[in-house]
């Protein structure tokens, strides 16, 4: 099953931040072919540029860079008040924020470890959340994608593992706060193939399908306040399977 021609999303308001990274290009490439407006922030215009290269001329029509930050609550309320002063609404978000560390057991690690891998990222994400959850259309959603190693521990990239799982536990709670008046879930992913990676074992996603789930997930209000896990294409098949419209 494939989302390439389908047209549900037109006229949607798409934020993606991360939309830069490895899996981020594959989710921008998802949405746009999905026919929605979407918008990537980055404080690096050499980041950017690379991205409207990478999607290509045929999509770019409707892909909005942004240099701007989110690491910060002010950054991050600053950038969301300026997309919906710019576009009169936002309809989904999907945070693929943060990467890949690994090197050191947790009684190794210093403080500019700590500091980059844990604090600087579950800023950026909480930052995003406060400024975009309030804002988002009636019938929006906000998504967050975390690495598999935020339900299984992984030796010598503890500080990941706990990050993630702390990811997970600030969704969880979202949606117990909301209660129904919004949506919100996670992305759990397995190892990706990407532009970084451009193999890997027979079943693993591509950056391109983890972005059709999104698609998926935002398209389908049923899905609602759930742990999306995405190891292999049969999970993706599964959540195509639930898709809507």
């Amino acid at each position: 099953m494939s989302i390439a021609n389908a047209s549900s999303l037109d006229g949607k308001v798409v934020v993606v931040p991360g939309g830069t990274g490895n899996v981020g290009e594959g989710i921008v490439r998802a949405f746009l072919r999905a026919g929605a407006t979407v918008v990537v922030p980055s404080r690096s215009r050499s980041r950017l540029d690379q991205l409207v290269k990478l999607i290509g001329p045929e999509l770019a029509g409707r892909l909005t860079t942004v240099a701007a930050g989110y690491a910060t609550f002010d950054e991050a309320d600053q950038f969301a008040t300026e997309t919906v002063a710019r576009f009169e609404h936002v309809d989904h978000v999907v945070a693929s924020v943060g990467g890949w560390w690994a090197g050191k057991e947790l009684w190794q690690i210093d403080a500019d470890d700590w500091q980059k891998v844990f604090v600087d990222v579950a800023t950026s994400h909480m930052a995003l959340v406060r400024a975009f959850v309030p804002r988002l259309s009636e019938d929006g959603s906000y998504t967050t994608v975390a690495g598999f190693s935020a339900k299984k521990p992984v030796p010598s990239a503890g500080i990941v593992s706990m990050q993630g799982a702390a990811q997970l536990m600030m969704r969880e709670v979202l949606t117990a706060e909301l209660d129904g008046r919004g949506r919100v879930n996670d992305l759990v992913l397995g190892p990706i193939i990407n532009r970084r990676r451009p193999s890997g074992a027979p079943g693993w996603l591509t950056a391109d399908q983890v972005g059709e789930a999104a698609v998926g997930v935002a398209r389908t209000p049923s899905i609602a306040g759930e742990h999306v896990v995405l190891n292999t294409d049969g999970d993706l098949d599964k959540v195509l399977a639930r898709m809507t419209g």
